[in-house]
């Protein structure tokens, strides 16, 4: 496996995890996302990420997620890796 493959073998599965901790699938995810930000404090140790969605995201998805700060964004906690 070369490290591009890694790389979106790792974004894959990091986006299944966000997904299921705000209570999407990981398709609805990938449609509705338009930015995933990892949140970091400022000595570097990450907090969590904050997600936001399309202003098109039907109501039916948005009424999903879990965790929102926003009609289009959410945050997540850490996502601890395999």
């Amino acid at each position: 496996m070369n490290n591009d493959q890694f790389n979106q073998y790792d974004a894959e599965r990091l986006h299944q995890r966000v997904a299921a901790e705000l209570g999407l699938t990981p398709d609805e995810l990938k449609t509705w996302m338009i930015n995933d930000i990892e949140r970091v404090t400022e000595g570097g140790e990450e907090v969590g990420h904050m997600v936001v969605f399309r202003e098109s995201t039907p109501a039916d998805i948005l009424d999903k997620v879990q965790h929102k700060q926003s009609t289009f964004t959410a945050m997540t906690g850490v996502i601890k890796p395999d």
